[in-house]
């Protein structure tokens, strides 16, 4: 474990390369570490950037160029806890330059691997949301973890896309976040509303060295309306949501409505394609960042509560979290974050 820096809260890091800990090997070039947690179907990734300063003739030029084919583990933290786990991570990417000479080494997280990433076309009829899931999610060798709504689905095409891509905008069409962990073996599934059921932290402005905040007051519309063609009826049906819920009615009634024409074999799976339409609106309407004191428990995914700001107040959730730990720097957390509750709604 090496510590960071002489303060009194002390950041620390710990690598392993290819199952070696290689953390008081780094120690005397390191510079800065950051990881990156994303909940938008991205790859997570690690960056460690080295600075050369003992010798003319480096060994990163030689022994200690970084293999392709290695894994990186790292853990993050302070000096007086245990560390937390943060990940495992492909090298993807080396960078040199001089003078001075620099080096940084950027990983991806193992979950996203060349095999996920390998574009492919296949078809699916006749199938379920579950179903087509689930087939995808053992063909990239995870399980999936968390609720899927009963919808049935005619037929779905991955056009040309990876099993990773074609996962996410699948999911993201039904209202859904997908997030492979657990270094590949888990696929995370849970709609926003569902990572909001309990907060990992509350945040105040005392805790806060920066932040922004945009409201989109005009630009998100009140209601999602899709139309689709029932097949039984051979009539037109729409569907409308409000607030990520079905709304009575068979006509648009609000002024500020996005309509969309949909594929859909069942009211059921139009309804679904409309609530989370209007549930991504909602939940892309306000939206917060800020940067804190590092903090390893802030994760994508993960929800806080937002206190202290009045109208700013809410329950919002970490869409991506930076983590930056630097010699000069020490560490602190970035995030991102999307309200999902207002604060009238927030429990406690």
């Amino acid at each position: 474990m090496a510590p960071l820096g002489r303060r009194a809260l002390a950041p620390a890091v710990k690598i392993e390369y290819s199952g070696r800990d290689i953390t008081a090997d780094l120690e005397p070039y390191l510079s800065r570490i950051v990881y990156v947690d994303r909940l938008n179907g991205e790859a997570d990734s690690l960056d460690i950037e080295l600075a050369e300063v003992r010798h003319s003739v480096s060994p990163w030029l030689d022994e200690w160029y970084p293999d392709k084919a290695a894994e990186l583990v790292a853990y993050i933290g302070y000096s007086h806890a245990p560390l937390v786990l943060v990940g495992r991570f492909g090298v993807d990417e080396v960078a040199i330059e001089s003078p001075p000479l620099a080096v940084r080494i950027r990983a991806l997280a193992t979950g996203v691997s060349q095999a996920v990433r390998t574009r492919q076309g296949r078809s699916y009829e006749d199938t379920s949301l579950a179903a087509v899931v689930d087939g995808v999610a053992q063909r990239i060798g995870a399980q999936r973890k968390g609720d899927i709504g009963a919808v049935q689905i005619d037929r779905v095409t991955q056009y040309q896309e990876s099993d990773w891509q074609f996962l996410v905008r699948l999911l993201r069409e039904y209202g859904y976040q997908a997030k492979l962990i657990d270094n590949n073996q888990t696929l995370a599934v849970a709609r926003l509303a569902d990572l909001a059921q309990s907060a990992v932290r509350e945040l105040v402005p005392g805790d806060l060295s920066s932040w922004s905040y945009r409201d989109q007051i005009a630009s998100v519309p009140k209601q999602s309306s899709v139309h689709y063609h029932d097949p039984a009826s051979a009539e037109l049906v729409t569907h409308q949501a409000e607030r990520g819920q079905l709304v009575a009615g068979d006509t648009v009634t609000a002024a500020d409505a996005d309509v969309a024409v949909v594929r859909a074999k069942t009211p059921e799976q139009a309804a679904a394609k409309a609530q989370a339409m209007q549930a991504q609106r909602e939940a892309d309407k306000v939206s917060f960042d800020c940067t804190l004191m590092g903090d390893p428990a802030l994760i994508a995914g993960a929800a806080v509560d937002v206190r202290g700001l009045r109208r700013l107040d809410g329950r919002y959730v970490i869409t991506e979290a930076r983590h930056e730990i630097g010699v000069d720097s020490g560490y602190v957390t970035t995030l991102s974050m999307q309200r999902i509750q207002e604060p009238e709604a927030t429990t406690t």
